[in-house]
């Protein structure tokens, strides 16, 4: 189970009123793992979504089944083709997890890790550290415990008004020292344009290495015009993510610099997009911990060469919650430092016995 519900907490001042979320608290909904099997007797596995936001219905999944069944499961591009037409009444790319169960049974087969057919780019990647707390204070104690963790970058999710986080940002800076990777989600900050071309300014100044969600993912004028304004790289569109198609879009036209994207929507998705990123000089780079509880995007960080950094959080308790269900093998940096399992597949170990005292229904 994992937090499935979400607060919306309005902040900001009379005549500039916003929204921004909390982070997931109360009521539970279980985690969806998905097993696909062939005519072969081979096993793909992978979770639905991360640890949030994605689960299939009743209708998805009759629909899954009624256009899969019988298909080649290594003609994944054929796949995606005719379940992208059956999305025009469903959301996008609702199959993410079966076509990452499609990739899992291709690296069987192949006898190589995912990674390997992602490209094989590197053993291992560099992971990032995401500083919590309600106060600047607070942020830079969890800061220090990060780097005492062996990271050596950081990411803030600064949630105050725009002068007060660039009085935090250039703080930040003074504090950690010009040695120290830094960068800025934006994404509970709620800044207009003028606020973020602000912003930007002053992170460019201190030295961060990106600017992600500054504004509004939809604003996409606004988005282009404040990439062409600043020289530090924008990460966008990460709530688009759902949408490829939309992804290539942003990329092509120059919204965002450095496309955000989650394996939650299929490893086919994250690669299609890593090669037009790559034909534009650019990367793509995946948000949170992802599928299996790491593990997919462990492989997409190592596979992939335009992709940089792997992101550890959210959840704080993310491979513990995969070993609740019996994964034994959740991706834990070391010395912020992600590799992959080097076995055929995604590579997990799976406690079933474990995974059945814990599973709730079968759909």
């Amino acid at each position: 189970m994992h937090p499935g519900t979400t607060q919306i907490v309005e902040f900001g001042k009379p005549g500039r009123r916003r929204w921004k979320q909390a982070f997931p608290n109360g009521g539970k909904v279980p985690i969806q793992v998905m097993k696909v099997t062939t005519d072969e007797d081979v096993v793909g596995v992978c979770t639905v979504g991360d640890w949030r936001y994605t689960e299939l219905n009743w209708q998805q999944i009759a629909t899954l089944r009624e256009l899969a069944v019988g298909e080649d499961p290594l003609d994944r591009d054929r796949l995606w083709a005719k379940l992208n037409i059956a999305s025009r009444f469903l959301n996008p790319v609702w199959w993410g997890g079966f076509d990452n169960c499609l990739w899992d049974i291709a690296g069987k087969v192949a006898g190589q890790p995912v990674a390997e057919l992602l490209g094989g780019a590197r053993t291992s990647g560099v992971a990032y550290y995401n500083t919590a707390g309600s106060t600047v204070d607070e942020l830079i104690e969890d800061g220090h415990a990060g780097l005492s963790a062996g990271y050596s970058t950081l990411k803030d999710h600064l949630a105050f008004d725009c002068r007060e986080n660039i009085v935090a940002i250039e703080s930040f800076r003074t504090t950690f020292g010009p040695d120290i990777g830094l960068m800025h989600d934006a994404a509970l900050a709620s800044y207009d344009f003028d606020e973020a071309l602000e912003v930007g300014r002053a992170l460019e100044s201190t030295n961060f290495i990106w600017f992600e969600e500054p504004i509004e993912d939809r604003l996409h004028t606004e988005n282009k015009r404040l990439c062409e304004l600043l020289e530090i790289p924008v990460a966008g569109a990460e709530t688009l993510m759902h949408d490829p198609a939309l992804g290539e879009m942003w990329l092509r036209t120059g919204a965002t610099d450095v496309l955000r994207v989650n394996a939650r929507h299929g490893l086919t998705a994250i690669a299609r997009l890593a090669e037009i990123a790559r034909d534009l000089g650019t990367n793509v780079e995946p948000n949170s911990y992802g599928p299996l509880f790491g593990l997919v995007h462990a492989h997409v960080v190592c596979g992939i060469a335009n992709v940089d950094w792997f992101e550890m959080a959210p959840p704080d308790g993310g491979a513990e919650m995969g070993e609740q269900i019996g994964l034994m093998n959740p991706v834990r940096p070391v010395a912020a430092k992600v590799s992959y399992p080097d076995t055929p597949g995604l590579g997990y170990e799976w406690d079933w016995a474990q995974f059945e005292r814990q599973r709730v229904a079968v759909l």
